[in-house]
């Protein structure tokens, strides 16, 4: 054997390398699944490694890859996966799945997000979007209902500023730009791309979006222009007094009785207009198999494994889990033990819209999140943050039509 070559008997006992996001969402239930992948597969599994939540939402990809065989990520990258080749194209591990290429089999446009151009390029194990949640004693407390729309939130924030109680919001990072998006897409103002692989991207609309969110800030807390979604879940199962926020990235596990200080509960998306749950930014996330995995065949078997029912309605839902399966999020039992969640959020969900997924958008996403959020921060003027969107859209156009 030459200097410097693996054994291949020794190779095919070693993990695979995969990266995650660092929550217990993300991670657990995807280490028990290696852990009963590889007990049936020869005693080799996957060793899971996390990257933050910012990593997941913004790292470069060429970059992100560099040390892994398998990786967890957001729709967003799809256009930059499938024109990269960095990425193996996964249609036949789903069709090894019961049911596992067709879309309504997952919850919302879970697979949907992830296919481009004719091909699959990321396993959908996890399901969310743009939710409500809030703290049931505190709205109790307040004799205020859960909001089905966006008047209702603005009575609610009322209520509790005169208890001494606060609204909450994730406006760190892009997650303040992902909320006037979604209230966007609620009004009829979607982002889409245009043939040439552009973005559509209306500024009236937007200017309207924020309008809504300046109504909200106005009874949140100061500290929400520093949240994003995990920090502020983290924030109302651990103080007493943000009551409710009306859009976020769900994170169920908030709802389970052994995490935090207090059971959070969920809500769906509080509209503007009919249907008043619709036009959520879908979020979730995928496994891609990278294309210098070291054993593409085993990484294959492993991610047909995270999709089977059994996985998705068993592991990941004990595990801490958010499944990405209709199946999951219909299950009476697994509902009850996320304190509702899938049955409050469903509907949301089902009404979910797809980001832009052309090459760059994630760039553009990223940008314009900093300049909403040092708006929503008070750190800009509405004047100078229009200017600079109105700027950033029209690099976005020259970049994709170059």
């Amino acid at each position: 054997m030459g200097a410097g070559m693996a054994d291949e008997g020794s190779l095919s006992h070693q993990p695979l390398r995969g990266i995650t996001w660092g929550h217990r969402r993300a991670i657990d239930p995807l280490v028990e699944a290696s852990r009963v992948f590889a007990a049936r597969h020869g005693g080799r599994g996957v060793e899971w490694a996390v990257r933050d939540l910012r990593a997941f939402e913004h790292q470069p990809l060429a970059e992100a890859i560099r040390d892994c065989d398998l990786l967890v990520f957001d729709h967003p990258f799809i256009g930059e996966i499938a024109g990269s080749g960095l990425f193996l194209p996964l249609d036949d591990v789903l069709a090894r799945v019961p049911g596992g290429t067709a879309e309504a089999t997952y919850a919302g446009p879970s697979l949907r997000s992830y296919r481009w151009r004719g091909k699959v390029w990321g396993a959908p194990v996890d399901a969310a979007t743009m939710n409500a949640i809030y703290r049931p004693d505190l709205l109790r407390s307040l004799d205020c209902p859960v909001p089905q729309r966006w008047e209702e939130v603005i009575a609610l924030g009322r209520a509790a500023r005169r208890q001494g109680l606060w609204l909450g919001l994730a406006n760190g990072d892009h997650h303040g730009f992902l909320a006037a998006g979604t209230l966007m897409h609620n009004r009829g103002a979607p982002w889409t791309a245009t043939p040439e692989g552009g973005l559509v991207f209306d500024l009236d609309a937007f200017a309207q979006a924020l309008d809504a969110l300046d109504e909200v800030l106005g009874y949140a807390h100061p500290d929400s222009g520093h949240f994003n979604s995990i920090a502020l879940h983290d924030a109302m199962t651990t103080r007493d007094d943000l009551a409710y926020c009306p859009l976020t990235y769900g994170y169920a596990t908030y709802g389970e009785a052994d995490f935090g200080q207090r059971r959070l509960a969920f809500g769906p998306f509080p509209g503007l207009d009919a249907p008043l749950c619709a036009g959520t930014l879908v979020g979730g996330a995928a496994v891609g198999i990278t294309a210098h995995c070291a054993d593409p065949e085993a990484a294959r078997a492993y991610v047909a494994f995270l999709l089977q029912s059994e996985t998705q309605d068993g592991i990941f839902a004990s595990h801490h889990g958010q499944p990405a399966t209709m199946s999951a999020w219909s299950d009476g039992a697994i509902d009850q033990a996320f304190n509702g969640y899938f049955s409050a959020v469903g509907e949301t969900l089902q009404h979910a819209a797809i980001r832009p997924r052309f090459r760059g958008f994630g760039r553009f996403e990223k940008q314009a999140g900093h300049h909403v959020g040092s708006y929503l921060r008070k750190e800009t003027t509405r004047s100078a943050l229009l200017a600079a969107m109105r700027d950033l859209v029209g690099a976005t156009q020259a970049q994709a039509v170059a």
